[in-house]
């Protein structure tokens, strides 16, 4: 994740406000596989195989400061991999020994393989993760970013490395066709020098592939580094790259320095105080999860940047016109999301409550959460019931969900099933308010676009 401040016109309609009350539904759930480092993206391929992502603990390789975890060092390693558990329930793990970065010693908050998807043919795709300036992933991308600027705050907190400290994982920020067999990759497209390149938020220059979704022809990644998400052709004959907006908070809650200590630079920008004299901030989308929607559209989920507010992370909808457009709001630290079958849009929160205050992340209170076609919002699975820091998301095989939970931490992460017992009941409160629409009538096409994409989801 990547917590600097861009400038960017968010020019969209908010479609969605979401309030909800308590839960409403219990569940159980089931372990399926446990001791994943760092455990991220879950996934099932043809056969029913489960995959899941583990970025590993980085090792003892050369350093670099990181935005993601508020600028301490992540050092590099080979603990990456994937974990693989077959139908009889062996499991294994594939691409063994892939590069890595996390914080030592703890070995929490890598970055190594992200996520495993597979196409309508049954290809299997690889995204492998960064957490840093690009340039300093190896000295092709060092000698690159010596061709474009950087932004001085981004000198102060991160800044490149000298030639002979750089990071040498030059397989980390890529998006690969992955042979499951034989464990060769096919590269795709490189996220680090596009970012150096193009720095599509135009704010500091940092790439953290963290999310893959594949739709027909085209990968769709989403980069918390970049605060973008990109359309990417599988065959490499295009790429699209949407900036994801800033956040204004208003009454922002900051959190308290020692004596003396002072914020990095350029980690908070301070906004002019409303009408009514509030101050006022903007930070980051830091988009961490996507999916394709009923409606063919891609639905965005954000984790939001530093300091991390409560009830502040939003949806975004991004049709054919590239525009991201809030769909729902209210939530808190999103890091994945899906469609089931019914056309719900379930939502996973690594916490219901802002890091701020919890010097331990690898335990934090997540939840899963239904959005239904209708905008009834339910809590599937309530905080505190066991999807602590949880990751990531998939719907099986079996139409169960599966999430991996504790997703920070060396032999942290599980991946569990979420058995659902009676039909949830809606919450009370819920509400999908539609705002903001113009006198034109585009919230009602809006609806009526989505409801038949829907009734064709189900079909």
């Amino acid at each position: 994740m990547n917590f600097k401040l861009s400038a960017f016109t968010f020019l969209s309609f908010c479609f969605a406000t979401v309030v909800s009350g308590p839960t409403a539904q219990a569940v159980s759930l089931t372990t399926i596989v446990s001791g994943v480092s760092n455990a991220r993206g879950v996934s099932f391929g043809p056969d029913g195989t489960l995959y899941v992502a583990e970025p590993g603990i980085g090792g003892s390789g050369n350093c670099q400061p990181s935005p993601s975890t508020l600028f301490q060092p992540i050092c590099a390693g080979n603990s990456g991999s994937v974990v693989r558990v077959k139908t009889d329930g062996q499991t294994d793990r594939i691409f063994n020994g892939f590069q890595s970065l996390a914080e030592q010693p703890s070995g929490n908050q890598g970055a190594g393989p992200q996520d495993l998807q597979f196409d309508s043919f049954g290809n299997a795709y690889l995204l492998s993760g960064f957490a840093g300036y690009p340039g300093n992933r190896d000295t092709e991308t060092l000698a690159l970013g010596s061709k474009y600027p950087i932004p001085e705050t981004q000198l102060v907190t991160f800044p490149p490395s000298t030639p002979d400290s750089v990071l040498n994982t030059p397989n980390l920020a890529k998006l690969f066709k992955a042979d499951l067999e034989t464990g060769a990759l096919t590269e795709i497209f490189d996220f680090a020098k596009y970012e150096i390149a193009n720095n599509p938020d135009g704010g500091d220059i940092v790439t953290n592939p963290y999310d893959l979704t594949i739709s027909g022809d085209t990968a769709y990644v989403i980069d918390g580094g970049g605060n973008v998400a990109y359309n990417i052709k599988l065959d490499s004959s295009e790429v699209k790259a949407t900036p994801l907006p800033l956040n204004v908070i208003t009454n922002p809650q900051l959190p308290e320095l020692p004596p003396g200590a002072e914020l990095p630079p350029g980690l908070i920008n301070f906004l002019p105080p409303d009408e009514n004299g509030n101050p006022r901030i903007t930070i980051q989308s830091v988009p961490t999860g996507g999916t394709i929607g009923p409606d063919g559209a891609l639905y965005v989920g954000e984790y939001s940047g530093f300091p991390y507010p409560q009830d502040q992370a939003r949806i975004f909808r991004i049709d054919e016109d590239g525009v991201p457009e809030v769909f729902a709001e209210g939530f808190n630290a999103i890091t994945e999301l899906t469609f089931d079958k019914d056309g719900n849009l379930l939502v996973l929160q690594f916490s219901d409550v802002s890091q701020i205050g919890s010097p331990d992340i690898t335990n934090l209170p997540g939840s899963l959460i239904q959005l239904a076609p209708d905008g009834t919002r339910t809590t599937l699975v309530s905080a505190g019931e066991g999807l602590e820091s949880a990751d990531g998301l998939a719907i099986g095989p079996d139409n169960q969900i599966y999430v991996t939970t504790r997703g920070v931490g060396p032999s942290n992460g599980s991946v569990v099933r979420v058995n659902r017992g009676a039909e949830p009941v809606p919450e009370p409160t819920s509400v999908l308010g539609i705002l903001a629409l113009s006198a034109a009538g585009l919230g009602s096409k809006f609806k009526s676009k989505l409801k038949m994409q829907m009734q064709k989801f189900k079909a």
